[in-house]
């Protein structure tokens, strides 16, 4: 059987080769996969697994007519820039709880607190870091990175191996429309939180004028991380009718910006 799988590889390696190309800049920045404490090892293995997989199920429609290094090394930079973008457009939608992680920082009196994450080796908003755990484990218990593989396998069917991908008008305002769509569902995120402590900072005002002898900065400051706290407790609930749409929206986009691209 090994012998089988070696000379099914040599007879078709420069498809194998393209497919795992694009596979491994899908792996290189998509959430979940892009991790630095998952393994090199197991990266390297799930590319492979899944390159072979796509190899079976595109070569026996597929004919390559490849003469010469300058056209592998060309369609090879096409094919990583395809993997590259739809791992980029997951990417961008995670991002979102760094936004919405900074907005409810700022309001707490954490803004000048960063914690440094292990799995990306950047500094990240204390809230931020908690909603990206919680976001991803909800992303794993609802199979979203099956639903990611399954992104990158639609875009077979729209983009061929070989295709001169361009970045053209269309696809830099789809772009942006999903700019402002992730910092809208930032906000809408880490809305409890900010209303409560604007509310709060109104309280505060109120009882600064009323009683001038109390020091409102010695009050203020664990006042408005109790309130964060407790609101934050409250509306974890609301998570999940929250994750859902976010989902929705990073899988819709990876297919539309898929079909954007392949025209041209």
């Amino acid at each position: 059987m090994t012998v089988d799988l070696v000379s099914y590889l040599l007879i078709n390696f420069q498809l194998f080769i393209l497919i795992l190309v694009r596979v491994t800049g899908f792996f290189v920045i998509t959430p979940i996969f892009n991790r630095r404490d998952v393994p090199a090892i197991t990266k390297v293995g799930l590319s492979f697994m899944l390159t072979l997989i796509l190899l079976s199920l595109k070569i026996n429609n597929f004919y390559l007519e490849i003469d010469n290094i300058r056209t592998l090394l060309s369609w090879s930079i096409s094919e990583f820039l395809v993997g590259i973008i739809i791992g980029f457009i997951a990417f961008i939608y995670f991002t979102l709880v760094y936004l919405a992680g900074m907005l409810s920082d700022i309001q707490m009196g954490f803004g000048m607190v960063n914690i440094m994450d292990p799995a990306t080796n950047a500094q990240m908003p204390l809230m931020g870091g908690f909603y990206n755990i919680l976001f991803t484990l909800i992303f794993l218990s609802v199979n979203g990175h099956h639903q990611l593989i399954k992104g990158l396998m639609y875009s077979y069917e729209i983009i061929p191996i070989g295709f001169n991908i361009s970045i053209n008008e269309a696809t830099i305002e789809y772009l942006i429309k999903i700019f402002s769509e992730i910092f809208i569902l930032a906000f809408q995120l880490s809305t409890p939180i900010v209303v409560a402590i604007l509310l709060t900072h109104v309280v505060l005002g109120i009882l600064a004028r009323t009683m001038p002898q109390m020091n409102i900065f010695v009050v203020g400051l664990p006042l408005k991380i109790f309130i964060g706290i407790i609101i934050l407790l409250i509306s974890l609930p609301l998570l999940i009718p929250f994750s859902e749409t976010l989902f929705d929206k990073m899988f819709q986009s990876i297919y539309e910006v898929i079909q954007i691209i392949s025209r041209g």
